[in-house]
């Protein structure tokens, strides 16, 4: 499937998988959650504080984001550090000017690319700090850029089952135009359930204010997630989730995504992780 350049510009609200592509899901945890989890137990997908005390892990995935754009990702994490990369590729592009034609001028692609090291550190008995860093690689036509950026989280129990996080994200090169957000977030957690609602409030200059919700729900092997996101000048996404304990050491995991009031299809992302 050719996709117009101008089609991804202007319809799918990213440039072609520019540095906008840093707020495209890298795995499937995090797309399953639309984001959601500033403050999730265990988890240091969304704030690099949540890697402390994580039992080693080793996760791989496929991702196949809209407008048939494809990628991977994979992260490990051991000693409270985790380690990522994810990339993303579109290889037929049709360059047009605005004079109709039959053929294209060109067929061109773009490429993203993301590696990124996060430690998180336990400061007092119930405050832990997180600190990231990525480094990211975008190829557009003939031109190439890169940068680095850096992610500062925290979290902390308030009560029993209920617990705090803050997260600035994407600290860099203004140059570049990646905007920097601030987000704050709350996990509440039903033991007897064992369900963890998340709620998250995020603000960038560019993005202006936005809200996620994400639920996580353990019944026996399965473990659902569910997650909506709302930006008050972009898109509406809705998400959901499934990770399968197929043994002791053996997880597989499936995400999809859907852009409301858009004709751009689903994102899937599927996974598999394993315990070391």
């Amino acid at each position: 499937m050719n996709i117009l350049i101008y089609i991804i510009f202007l319809s799918f609200s990213l440039y072609p998988i520019g540095f906008d592509a840093l707020n495209i899901p890298s795995n499937s945890m995090e797309m399953s959650l639309s984001g959601a989890g500033i403050a999730a137990r265990g988890n240091g997908v969304i704030n690099p504080s949540g890697n402390y005390n994580q039992s080693p892990t080793i996760g791989f995935s496929a991702n196949k984001w809209m407008v048939e754009i494809g990628g991977n990702s994979f992260y490990y994490i051991n000693n409270d550090y985790q380690f990522t990369y994810s990339s993303l590729k579109v290889d037929d592009i049709e360059l047009r000017n605005d004079i109709p034609s039959d053929e294209p001028l060109d067929i061109v692609e773009s490429s993203f690319l993301s590696f990124g090291i996060s430690k998180g550190y336990n400061i007092f008995n119930d405050l832990n700090l997180g600190i990231g860093a990525q480094f990211h690689y975008n190829q557009l036509f003939l031109n190439k850029f890169s940068t680095l950026t850096l992610d500062i989280g925290l979290q902390k129990p308030l009560l029993k089952n209920l617990q705090i996080g803050l997260l600035i994200k994407d600290i860099g090169s203004n140059s570049l135009d990646i905007p920097t957000s601030y987000g704050a977030g709350v996990s509440y957690y039903i033991p007897n359930l064992k369900t963890e609602l998340l709620v998250d409030y995020i603000y960038s200059n560019h993005y202006q204010s936005g809200i996620s919700y994400g639920l996580i729900q353990e019944i026996k092997m399965i473990t659902f997630n569910a997650g909506y996101s709302k930006f008050s000048n972009l898109r509406r996404t809705l998400s959901s989730g499934i990770k399968i304990n197929l043994n002791k050491k053996y997880n597989f995991l499936y995400s999809l995504l859907s852009v409301e009031n858009s004709n751009l299809g689903l994102a899937h992302y599927f996974g598999i992780e394993i315990s070391l």
